[in-house]
């Protein structure tokens, strides 16, 4: 995989929120989400703003050069949640990841790990379903529909499940999920490593991201030495 920051953060924009070209503006890029007003995503090396179809620029954002500051809300962003005023903006950001060709090996799971062969969605079939998934959710996971998933088990019940909630044709995101009880037994390294066996045969890059203070979810990544890439934010 060659390290081309522009196309990363492309691509894993547009697996987890849909990237069209802006009919009102077509050098610039539009989000197909319907819930998000924009989203910055930048790195040491290349940057993306996309916005919401119809939603322009204040004609001072337009051309701001900054430097790169993770962890930081850039000010192109600020000033342009200000410039809504007429609105209430939530803005949140974190860190994202690539997974490398080859991840560092987690520690051995004391419990169980199934994954989605057919074999695995056989047995998954007759799991208990977690309290926090629908009914259609669930089916959709355990069949395949959502994507590739592994998951670590305890007593016929899923207790962790990485997942893909969101992709393309190129890319996929891990999607994590642990049961409270069972958090700090560090089986999300495990399954995430799974997962990601199991995506990697169809997508050529796997992506990974977290809030800023998701400090569980940032440890996964440090776990398996995923590549850090840059930093995501979004204004809904």
């Amino acid at each position: 995989m060659s390290w081309d920051e522009e196309r990363l953060l492309t691509l894993e924009i547009d697996a987890n929120y849909g990237l069209a070209p802006d009919a009102d503006a077509p050098r610039r890029t539009a989000l197909r989400d319907p819930s998000l007003l924009a989203v910055w995503a930048w790195s040491p090396r290349a940057r993306l703003l996309a916005l919401a179809p119809g939603l322009t620029l204040p004609s001072s954002i337009d051309g701001m050069e900054e430097k790169y500051s993770p962890g930081r809300l850039p000010e192109a962003l600020r000033c342009l949640v200000a410039s809504l005023d007429d609105r209430t903006v939530n803005v949140e950001g974190g860190p994202c990841f690539v997974f490398p060709d080859r991840l560092a090996v987690p520690d051995p799971t004391p419990l169980p790990l199934i994954a989605s062969t057919t074999d695995g969605r056989r047995t998954a079939g007759h799991l208990i379903r977690p309290d926090n998934w629908q009914p259609d959710e669930w089916n959709e996971l355990v069949d395949g529909r959502m994507g590739e998933w592994a998951m670590a088990v305890h007593d016929r019940e899923p207790v962790s499940i990485c997942f893909t909630p969101a992709s393309n044709a190129t890319a996929a995101e891990a999607g994590v999920w642990t049961r409270p009880d069972f958090r700090g037994k560090r089986l999300a390294p495990a399954v995430v490593a799974a997962w990601s066996q199991r995506e990697h045969r169809t997508r050529a890059v796997l992506f990974y991201s977290t809030t800023a203070d998701n400090h569980a979810s940032r440890s996964v990544a440090r776990t398996l030495g995923l590549t850090p890439l840059g930093w995501i934010w979004t204004a809904r």
